[in-house]
């Protein structure tokens, strides 16, 4: 792997004229504490920072530095001091975390945690309550999660399913809000616009209602109108979209006239927005939270065999509602909560491809979740604590439908037809099949911490699902922290991890149907159809973090990592496999059925090296961050169990080496804070090309990117900040799929463009 030294020194080059002292590290700084104190912790050492309080490692209180798990911690500080937006902008800056954006209909992005792809292998959660999807969806993570509330975001590495249960396979994410509020309304908001249409709009109001009692109410919108791809990336057959102002566009296939007039203009807008609105007391919290986005249908797929229009777009929302009591009885504290999740897919929401002749073709979705939890925490000594819960939950599901005809009425029966059969002897079409699910889960987990010394902890736990869709499943997790050393802090942790086979990969359909008697018979080449046997995904891994300080303020961290995963699911010939349908689909002939199977496995390893500086020079305020990360691995896949696995294969969507580098620099009233992303390049396993006749694997070139933001605090009320992405203006792809380049073989590419430079400004306010 051939490693282009002339990026990092040009990256390096650029943060040094920006007047910033570099110092390679890795990790981010971590955290903070109460928001009114917020400009208290930003004096204190990194060492000190280490005795804040975190919750989610263990779902009780304990200080970050014994937390027995790899975590990582943002404050409310280094999102303003960074001009994080959103969700998406944190976990950019972040080791062992790779995301490749704007490639995914309906999801947008892909993110890789530790060379675990994929959104549905970890959950987000706000103070504790799950606001990602409740059927395990893997959805768009952007400006639909907020950061302007925030008290801090932490941020776990690893298996987490001994207290989160199902798809906590690669980690944990949960947004702290903040709790405190003065006694008179506070209103806190920011405006930023940007080019290519950016805007993104945030407001918090809180208010002290009593002693006990406080309220806080918080909303953001987000609209980006995009650029042009035919514009940024001149002459690019990936990108040209002028065949769209002919009418014709010139396919794989050659060309072809949509029946449906197309845009003459390239358009992919995006938007996002969410809600939040909370009433807390000392001992009762009501909270609602909504998410909402809508994004291109086409994303991934060449502009020449894809719309790309505004009417074109994935929409998708969810609500949650929790209400939680807390009670203590001496050393015992319970939690009880009680959580309502919604999810829908608008059923607008459409796309229009080569596949659909240009012609809208309709997507629908939804689900309801209500979930009880009692949690307890018995402190027995000072040297031992238990948590434990137990907790229900209730889904009612229509998972993801076929390509339709028509969008579905979900207000009356829902119903439609599949996408292309009505005709003259066929009215109304084929009818759509769906299905309606009503399933449950019980779990209970206990953990319990032991410490025999005050330099050693020892952890101990597992959880026990039983579903009634896919059986039951048993997770272990075991730890043990130990302070050799003042300055130095050890963790070595084993847990494993499930992915529960979402209803929308076991449940997906997709394909079409062609008639030679104008509907009075059917047939169909091609149709991905449900394979509702699917079982769990499994995972183990072996986690070791050594931490060393050399001053209060210097700190050095290895972390190195094994994940094994099996029951991988991959695409299968039913007729190999599971013989669900024998070539029939409601008694329609079909030629290949495609059904998702379990075959395979896939192993990771890895780690990071991080190193964090605190510093102040002259008056200048310095805080320095970077990290190095590795990741490798192989995948292992076969058809059916009985089946021998396919030799070793590299495992996909990943960089072997990812270089994460920044640092803030404070004087005054003015701070600027630069931070750069080098990412070696990418591999794409599943596709590759014949060349001489040699079979070679696609991959994507690394690259290089540098973003700055800078604030100035005008007053305490009120500060301009600006953030500029892509500075160098790299022309850079992330991995996508079905991108059909006409190149030669031995110049196949295979990426999805990305965003030329991107300059925004805007304005913070309080009151």
């Amino acid at each position: 792997m051939k490693i282009k030294m002339e990026g990092i020194l040009k990256m390096i080059g650029t943060m040094i004229c920006s007047g910033c002292v570099l110092i390679l590290t890795a990790g981010n700084s971590v955290c903070s504490a109460q928001s009114d104190s917020s400009h208290v912790l930003e004096n204190l050492s990194l060492k000190e920072l280490l005795s804040i309080k975190v919750t989610t490692v263990s779902k009780a209180s304990e200080e970050l530095e014994m937390a027995a798990a790899t975590i990582v911690v943002v404050t409310k500080a280094q999102i303003k001091i960074r001009g994080y937006q959103s969700l998406l902008d944190v976990l950019y800056d972040l080791p062992d975390i790779k995301i490749d954006d704007k490639v995914y209909s309906g999801i947008r992005s892909s993110f890789t945690v530790r060379g675990v792809q994929g959104q549905d292998k970890f959950i987000i959660l706000l103070d504790g309550v799950r606001i990602s999807s409740p059927i395990d969806e893997a959805l768009p993570i952007m400006e639909n999660y907020p950061v302007n509330l925030v008290e801090q975001i932490e941020i776990v590495y690893g298996p987490a399913s001994a207290l989160y249960g199902a798809n906590a396979v690669s980690g944990v994410i949960n947004i702290i809000t903040q709790k405190s509020a003065k006694d008179e309304i506070s209103v806190e908001g920011s405006s930023l616009n940007g080019n290519y249409g950016y805007t993104n709009n945030q407001l918090m109001i809180t208010k002290k209602l009593s002693d006990e009692v406080s309220m806080i109410i918080s909303g953001q919108y987000y609209f980006d109108k995009q650029p042009d791809l035919n514009k940024t990336f001149n002459n690019d057959p990936q990108t040209n979209s002028s065949s769209y102002e002919s009418g014709t566009i010139n396919t794989v296939f050659g060309p072809v006239t949509p029946i449906a007039p197309v845009s003459a203009n390239f358009e992919a807008p995006m938007s996002a927005y969410n809600i939040y609105a909370a009433i807390h007391s000392s001992d009762f919290t009501l909270s609602y939270f909504r998410n909402s986005t809508t994004t291109p249908s086409a994303y991934g797929s060449n502009v020449n065999n894809a719309l790309y229009n505004k009417e074109a777009a994935i929409k998708q929302g969810i609500d949650v509602v929790n209400a939680s009591y807390k009670k203590s009885f001496g050393q015992l504290n319970t939690v009880s909560s009680l959580t309502a999740s919604n999810f829908v897919l608008d059923p607008k929401s459409n796309y229009r491809n080569l596949y659909t002749g240009f012609e809208p073709a309709y997507k629908y979705e939804s689900s309801t979740s209500i979930k009880g939890e009692e949690q307890l925490n018995f402190e027995i000594s000072p040297r031992i604590n238990l948590t434990g819960g137990i907790s229900y939950e209730l889904f009612s599901v229509v998972p993801y439908s076929g390509d339709l005809q028509d969008p579905v009425n979900p207000n009356a029966a829902i119903q439609s037809s599949y996408l292309g059969t009505k005709n003259y002897y066929s009215p109304n079409g084929i009818p759509a099949h769906f299905f309606f699910l009503r399933y449950s889960n019980t779990g209970s987990f206990l953990q319990a911490q032991y410490s025999p010394v005050k330099k050693l902890i020892f952890s101990l736990g597992a959880r026990y699902d039983y579903n009634t869709r896919y059986g039951n499943t048993l997770n272990p997790r075991i730890s043990g922290v130990y302070k050799p050393f003042n300055k130095t802090t050890i963790k070595v942790m084993f847990g494993s991890a499930y992915l529960a086979p979402s209803v929308s990969s076991s449940y997906a359909q997709w394909g079409s149907f062609v008639t030679a008697d104008s509907g009075k018979t059917y047939s169909s080449y091609f149709l991905h159809l449900p394979n509702p046997n699917l079982k769990p995904i499994t995972s183990r891994t072996y986690e070791l973090s050594i931490k060393q300080y050399f001053t209060n303020n210097l700190s050095l961290t290895v972390e190195g990592y094994y994940t094994a995963l099996d029951n991988l699911l991959g695409f299968a010939d039913d007729n190999a496999t599971t013989h669900l349908y024998n070539n029939q689909f409601f008694s329609i002939p079909v030629d290949y059925i495609e059904v998702y199977v379990n075959q395979g496995r896939q192993e990771n390893y890895g780690g990071s090296i991080q190193l964090n500086w605190k510093t102040t020079v002259s008056k200048v305020k310095l805080n320095s961050f970077a990290s190095v990360s590795y990741t490798d691995g192989i995948i292992q896949s076969a058809l059916r169990e009985e089946d021998e696995l396919t030799p070793d294969a590299k495992v996909d969507f990943i960089s072997k080496f990812i270089v994460h580098a920044g640092i803030e620099c404070s004087l005054g009233k003015f701070t600027i804070a630069p931070r750069a992303i080098f990412m070696t390049e990418q591999s794409i396993n599943g596709i590759a090309d014949t060349v001489n006749g040699l079979l070679q694997r696609q991959s994507i070139p690394g690259y290089t990117l540098l973003n700055i933001s800078a604030r100035y605090n005008i007053s305490r009320q009120f500060s301009f900040f600006a953030n500029a992405s892509n500075v160098l203006n790299v022309h850079y792809r992330s991995v996508g799929f079905l991108m059909d380049l006409k190149k030669p073989d031995s110049d196949l590419f295979y990426g999805q463009p990305e965003d030329l430079l991107r300059i925004m400004a805007g304005v913070n306010f309080k009151f």
